[in-house]
């Protein structure tokens, strides 16, 4: 759908402009209105520079009410070429379909990053031919694939040629299905554009999630379970990270903060109110040793009482390659059922797991009668808890228990295969307190014996956390679902 679909009969030029840029001062958006006519029938630029080393120039449309798309390609050097239209029932990547108002309109420049003095150029246009009817996106949002409660495993960031992606939507959503996928959440920077592509997609295989990345110049957050556009451009004065959140619950979806410690991509938002994340990258593919450092960021927030759920993904940008292949990190969320909503309500429970490869179980009981799983609570005061934890992995991990952040057990599983390992451990806190699990592969220290290395290379999985002293206990009577 990214060819010309209609005849264009006249085209005007609408704008023309070039301008020089240097690294400073640092400006972050320079805005080029245009006035578009009545009858138009379809809208297009064409934005072009020189990069050589660090030039990282994205381009967006907007019409007197809405976003209308975006065009970014970040790796690119020597003559980068964006072009980026949209009609009544079609567009190019990156764009958003629909009616072509007559108004004002403008081109937003985004310089996400500039280390060298460039020159850019910039021509908007408008084709006058027959005009379309529009095409609504009727996304199946209803849809459920599986009816049945249970434990499924997805992709939370993944890109497609919508964005900065190397593979077309269509191409991403088949790998997902070949590698086992659940679910998938399309996360494209800046623009939903994907979604018009999701929705003839939807079938009994796997549940595609709305999904959006802000894409900011001091970080990034997936929006997971929206059905509107957010405004992602949360750099300009007037509108920030916390409106933006704000704007994304107002939908019942979800904020998750992507990559926190990604240099220049990380999370610099200092004025941004943890209260409003919803979730947390504990464990990001591309990231490397950068990963040793999001467990103990997850940690703080957690110790001062903050609902923030920890989940994996890879960030493909080419799902069959490399360090992109899905597949390699997945989250797991026990949902009520396999759709858009019941993932989305799974994960807002908290009955999630990060993994690189085993399954992972772990419940609580206490002395009375009371049992908890992931993101539940158990009462103080109560007498010992039993804590069980049901491993299946295909090779021997070593089960590190941290209490608060900190060393509380270690276990080993020994026995690799298809059989569920337990094991079991007790404490009785006397103050209200939090364990979760990390599994590793099991590593010593050649020097001495007796200190057990784990770090971002041995990380197999990392649990959600069991409360112990706040609300949300159930009577064993009530048993949870497997």
């Amino acid at each position: 759908m990214n060819a010309p679909t209609h005849r264009a009969d006249e085209r005007r030029m609408l704008l023309q402009v070039e301008r020089h840029l240097t690294p400073l001062p640092r400006i972050h958006y320079i805005d080029h209105p245009f006035q578009v006519p009545e009858d138009a029938s379809r809208i297009g630029l064409t934005f072009s520079f020189h990069k050589e080393t660090l030039a990282q120039l994205f381009i967006s449309l907007h019409d007197p009410n809405s976003f209308r798309g975006n065009r970014m390609n970040p790796g690119a050097k020597g003559d980068v070429v964006l072009e980026l239209w949209v009609a009544p029932d079609d567009a190019s990547e990156g764009g958003i379909a629909g009616p072509l108002p007559a108004g004002e309109w403008w081109a937003q420049l985004d310089i996400e990053a500039l280390g060298e003095e460039t020159d850019y150029r910039l021509e908007v246009y408008a084709d006058f031919g027959p005009v379309p009817e529009p095409i609504p996106v009727n996304y199946p949002a209803d849809h459920v694939v599986k009816p049945e409660a249970g434990w499924y495993k997805g992709e939370l960031h993944a890109h497609s040629t919508e964005s900065d992606g190397q593979l077309q939507v269509e191409d991403v959503v088949q790998a997902a299905r070949d590698v086992g996928l659940d679910f998938l959440a399309m996360s494209e920077h800046f623009t939903i554009s994907q979604w018009r592509k999701l929705a003839p997609l939807v079938n009994e295989r796997l549940a595609l999630l709305r999904s959006c990345e802000i894409t900011s110049h001091h970080g990034h957050a997936n929006l997971h379970g929206i059905h509107k556009w957010v405004d992602v451009y949360v750099d300009r004065p007037g509108w920030d990270m916390n409106q933006a959140a704000d704007t994304v619950h107002a939908q019942s979806g979800l904020f998750c903060i992507n990559h926190a410690f990604s240099g220049s991509l990380g999370w610099r938002a200092y004025d941004f109110d943890w209260c409003k994340a919803d979730l947390l990258e504990i464990y990001h593919n591309l990231e490397g040793p950068n990963n040793n450092f999001q467990p103990p960021l997850w940690d703080h927030h957690l110790r001062v009482g903050r609902r923030l759920v920890g989940v994996g993904g890879v960030d493909t940008h080419h799902p069959l390659q490399g360090i992109h292949r899905l597949g390699q990190v997945v989250t797991w969320v026990h949902a009520s059922e396999l759709s858009e909503q019941g993932i989305i309500e799974g994960l807002r429970r908290g009955r999630v797991y990060a993994s690189r490869g085993p399954e992972l179980r772990f419940t609580a009981v206490n002395s009375a009668g009371h049992q908890a799983a992931m993101w539940e609570s158990l009462p103080l005061g109560q007498g010992p808890i039993t804590f069980k934890v049901q491993i299946k992995s295909e090779q021997p991990l070593r089960l590190f228990v941290l209490r608060d952040g900190y060393p509380f057990d270690t276990l080993t599983a020994r026995d690799p295969g298809p059989v569920w390992q337990i094991l079991t451990f007790v404490d009785e806190p006397k103050q209200p307190t939090y364990y979760r699990l990390e599994l590793h592969t099991i590593k010593r220290s050649k020097t001495y014996r007796f200190i057990q290395w784990r770090d971002w290379t041995t990380v197999q999985a990392l649990s959600n956390p069991i409360w112990v002293g706040r609300a949300g206990a159930r009577r064993l009577a009530e048993p949870a679902a497997t």
